[in-house]
């Protein structure tokens, strides 16, 4: 394995940006950035020795701290909403930061996206830390965060999430990157890939993307992905997907265990002939099909990212869990071990 670091920009306040690419024996790459910890890239290598880049990302590291789409980015404190930024813990109710009114989504205002993060190498691995105080978007305890990358020669890219709070607080940490497999990055491409997902029941959302408490089964929906099909047209569904304007849903992992890694999902192209697999710790998959990406000024070499020219496999907990009692909890106490693991697995 070869860390290859490099200065990639400066932020307005002068502080380094830091662009990492991890290659491996077999001419795999995994590029990242201290800007919200993001994945910039994966490289998977082609049958004539080029490279093909299977995720979503920017040229630039001016362009990720102009970020306003989160592209690849780390979700924190708490990933999804969390209902009018209201949560009680032992009695005690807090208030966060709004910044969807009257809701406090993917961590407020500013968001451990929109953060730079302290990085090192660690012999096969990169690292990120960010230190969080109390009161930070409304949070109530001060949280120390370290996110690991790991990739190997067999293309197992691993997400690890380690956090540990002084207080008792939220937390749902979980990286967002958008892929095609293909390397195409257009809606057409998109819809051509396959996906299997292991659940058998959704979140029901009302309305302002707030959760019902509900969790349906997918049979009969068109979020019913248990056996491989094509992700289709997104623009042309007139079921929940059709709601939504494409997919934006949490599906509930089925036999989840806490702590326990399992298989979640398999993304394929078969145009590229290339494969996914998902393995992950948390009870829920948020698949998004970058649905905002229009008009959002998101481009890459020059061509701006379309509605649906990208598909998210976010593992993560299930949204609003500290206001819906029947949701796993997310609270964690002073000095308990928050650590989550997702595996993206190439073929």
């Amino acid at each position: 394995m070869e860390i290859e670091q490099n200065i990639w920009g400066f932020s307005p306040e002068g502080e380094g940006g830091l662009l990492y690419t991890m290659r491996t024996a077999s001419g795999g790459e995994v590029l990242l950035t201290n800007a919200g910890a993001a994945l910039v890239g994966v490289r998977l290598p082609n049958g004539d020795g080029t490279l093909t880049n299977v995720v979503a990302g920017y040229g630039s590291f001016a362009e990720y701290i102009d970020d306003t789409v989160g592209m690849g980015k780390i979700i924190g404190r708490a990933s999804g909403v969390i209902s009018r930024g209201r949560l009680t813990i032992d009695g005690q109710t807090t208030r966060l930061a709004v910044n969807r009114p009257p809701h406090h989504v993917d961590g407020g205002r500013k968001g451990f996206g929109a953060r730079m993060w302290e990085a090192r190498t660690e012999v096969n691995r990169v690292v990120f830390a960010l230190d969080s105080a109390a009161g930070d978007e409304g949070y109530p305890a001060g949280l120390r965060t370290e996110v690991i990358y790991d990739w190997d020669d067999d293309n197992h890219l691993e997400i690890t999430v380690v956090a540990q709070a002084d207080g008792a607080t939220p937390i749902d940490i979980t990286a967002a990157p958008m892929f095609d497999l293909s390397g195409e990055f257009t809606p057409s491409s998109v819809a051509r890939h396959r996906l299997q997902v292991n659940a058998s029941r959704y979140v029901a959302m009302r309305g302002d993307n707030v959760p019902t408490g509900e969790l349906p089964t997918v049979e009969d929906t068109d979020l019913d992905f248990r056996s491989e099909r094509e992700v289709g047209d997104l623009d042309t569904f007139e079921g929940l997907i059709g709601e939504r304007d494409g997919l934006d849903h949490w599906l509930v992992v089925d036999g989840w265990q806490r702590s326990i890694l399992a298989k979640v999902a398999t993304l394929t192209d078969p145009q590229s002939g290339r494969t996914m697999n998902v393995y992950s710790s948390q009870p829920a998959l948020h698949l998004d099909s970058a649905n905002a990406m229009s008009g959002s000024g998101a481009r890459r070499n020059e061509r701006e990212y379309e509605d649906h020219s990208a598909i998210a496999l976010h593992c993560m907990a299930l949204p609003d869990a500290v206001n819906q009692p029947d949701f796993p909890s997310i609270v964690m106490q002073a000095g308990e071990l928050y650590v989550q693991k997702t595996v993206y697995e190439f073929l």
